[in-house]
């Protein structure tokens, strides 16, 4: 690609993210290209000594309560989208309804509630916006996907019952004319793909370390703590601070993961059905776990061990040092990719790419906003919807705008 090419793109990135005249941070970084044997394209970001963001998620509006029984009094939100004009709609989990609030954060319509009424909701556990503004509901425990109008509710359903339920859902509305299901038995992994009437058009293998055959182990996992019972069976416990896989489809239906167990700033692009097309790095300096802070969790599992009468204790050296440097995955409407990493401060960060895997910049969220790393944010333009937490584990959904940064010192 050549320099005029690579500064056109770098352009039209910047038009959709707000401080694009702050071209200096941007441009201080480089990124190297490279065309491996297999024809992957590896992108490699090399960021300056001291990282400063280059924008920072200003709150705007927020939307939630602490007391209350309104609409806006949320338990525990699954699903975010963001709604032409600048309004908002969510899942609410615990009382399996449908939300939907104006630019304003005025309560404009409820769907849905517990039963197995046509538009209400056993399970619900995510939301996709999906053709004409549409909201689509996935609801496996009521073997149903249902489609909603914002404001009219319920519009029809479609059979769907995939056995694998999920904490929130990580299917994706890919085009506009399909929905991609991660699903696996165990050994076998793959993206299953239903046409809009929630048929089955197609299976795709995802990449695999090992042979899809090979015979699952419980106490060889390399993320999890093994306990044996003495009732029989077992119980498995992640490993803290280790890097499991994160995994990302984006609205082309190609598949961005990282590698299970590996802590680097490492992203794989996978075309599925086909071969790794892009792997893009970023040599930020690694985020070591606070001592204190490893020392706590070792301390409570321990505790933990003990209250169930375990004879030994877990070989704690498996609990890594630093932490994971990809710790979720998201795409602007404008196909921007953003990444969450760590800083050495505690802050949230998300470096930003292009579609090529540039560096484009990277943003912060502002003080006092906690973020609820379940439900990816919606971000279009200098605008972003995210669900936010309090010191009491609330809800809320906040509409922030994305603004230059100040200059600050290293993250």
């Amino acid at each position: 690609m050549s320099a005029n090419e690579r500064a056109t793109l770098l352009a039209v990135a910047c038009v959709a993210l707000a401080g694009c005249g702050d071209a200096a941070s941007r441009s201080d970084w480089t990124t190297l290209r490279d065309t491996l044997p297999s024809g992957t394209v590896q992108v490699t970001n090399v960021p300056v000594a001291d990282v400063s963001p280059t924008w920072t998620l200003v709150e705007e509006l927020r939307v939630g309560s602490l007391d209350g029984t309104g609409p806006d009094a949320f338990g525990l939100l699954k699903g975010l989208v963001a709604l032409e004009g600048g309004g908002f709609a969510v899942l609410d989990s615990q009382a399996q309804e449908l939300r939907v609030f104006g630019a304003d954060g005025t309560h404009v319509a409820t769907h849905g509630g517990k039963g197995q009424g046509p538009g209400e909701f056993v399970d619900a556990n995510g939301l996709m916006l999906g053709p004409n503004g549409r909201l689509w509901v996935p609801d496996a425990r009521n073997g149903r996907m249902s489609v909603l109008d914002p404001e009219d509710g319920f519009i029809e359903s479609f059979p769907f019952a995939d056995g694998n339920y999920g904490w929130v859902w990580n299917g994706a509305m890919v085009g506009g004319r399909h929905i991609y299901r991660p699903w696996g038995d165990g050994t076998r992994r793959r993206i299953r793909v239903y046409d809009l009437t929630m048929t089955l058009v197609d299976s795709l293998p995802l990449p695999s370390d090992g042979p899809e055959d090979e015979e699952y182990d419980p106490q060889s996992q390399p993320g999890t703590f093994f306990l044996g019972l003495d009732r029989g069976g077992y119980m498995l416990y992640r490993i803290p601070f280790f890097a499991n896989e994160v995994r990302f489809i984006d609205s082309r239906g190609a598949i961005w993961s990282t590698k299970d167990g590996d802590p680097e700033y490492r992203l794989a692009r996978w075309e599925p059905g086909g071969d790794t097309t892009l792997v893009v790095e970023t040599r930020r300096p690694a985020v070591p776990v606070p001592e204190a802070e490893r020392d706590s969790v070792i301390e409570a599992m321990r505790q933990m061990l003990a209250d169930r009468g375990a004879s030994r204790q877990w070989d704690w050296s498996r609990i890594p040092t630093v932490k994971p440097a990809v710790e979720a995955v998201f795409e602007s409407v404008e196909g921007n990719l953003w990444v969450q990493t760590p800083a050495t401060n505690g802050e949230v960060l998300f470096d930003v790419y292009a579609g090529d895997g540039g560096y484009v910049g990277t943003a912060s969220l502002g003080p006092g906003l906690s973020f609820s790393d379940q439900v990816d944010p919606v971000v279009r333009g200098d605008l972003a919807w995210l669900i936010v937490t309090d010191e009491f584990d609330v809800n809320y959904v906040v509409h922030a705008r994305i603004v230059p940064a100040e200059r600050s010192p290293a993250w």
